[in-house]
């Protein structure tokens, strides 16, 4: 075998082994919805940001009529804000998105997905209530007792305090995400997926 038809062989083996190769790998574009749910449930009052929790898929991801990834395949979300609830104010917040999913081959691939978030009750109007309610409250009580104006506003401004004691009383609005809850988030960018 002369050194130019070996030269020859070399390159359309090592044509042959990257055509192959390119041919056994696959991109899921960006944009594509991945059904997944959660397998552990998700507190405001215990999650904290960077946390993962794991999740699975509940529908294949399907591209070209190739399965990449198939249906209960483990997937992990990532926690990206978490903020529990306070007593008086400050609403309970989460945020996560996808992190990464496992493919059909049972290669694990990191994925980057639109965001969910969520925002609990609002302590305002409760307790707006509460503190009301007891200013009012006070407010009768001091008349009652003093029939002039300085008990009345004595009154007032101790049910008042009474009224924020009791608002503080009636705990947080944090939320939870049970084990279970179905998702859909879309793909921010391509994966490319070996077969």
């Amino acid at each position: 075998m002369t050194n130019r038809t070996r030269a020859t062989f070399i390159l359309l083996f090592a044509l042959t082994v990257v055509g192959s190769a390119a041919a056994s790998t696959i991109v899921v574009p960006a944009g594509t919805s991945i059904h997944f749910k959660l397998r552990n449930r998700i507190s405001t009052a215990t999650a904290r940001s960077g946390q993962t929790v794991p999740a699975s898929l509940t529908a294949p991801i399907v591209v070209s009529g190739v399965t990449v990834a198939r249906a209960g395949s483990p997937a992990e979300v990532r926690i990206s804000n978490a903020e529990a609830s306070g007593r008086i104010g400050g609403s309970a917040k989460l945020t996560f998105s996808l992190a990464s999913i496992t493919l059909a081959n049972g290669n694990t691939v990191a994925v980057r997905t639109r965001s969910y978030s969520r925002e609990g009750r609002a302590h305002v109007k409760h307790n707006a209530t509460y503190i009301a309610g007891g200013g009012v409250l006070g407010a009768l009580a001091g008349q009652a007792i003093g029939h002039d104006r300085d008990s009345t506003a004595k009154g007032a401004a101790i049910g008042a305090g009474v009224g924020i004691a009791a608002a503080a009383g009636t705990g947080k609005f944090d939320f939870s995400i049970e084990a279970g809850h179905r998702f859909s988030l879309k793909l921010r960018s391509s994966v490319r997926a070996a077969l």
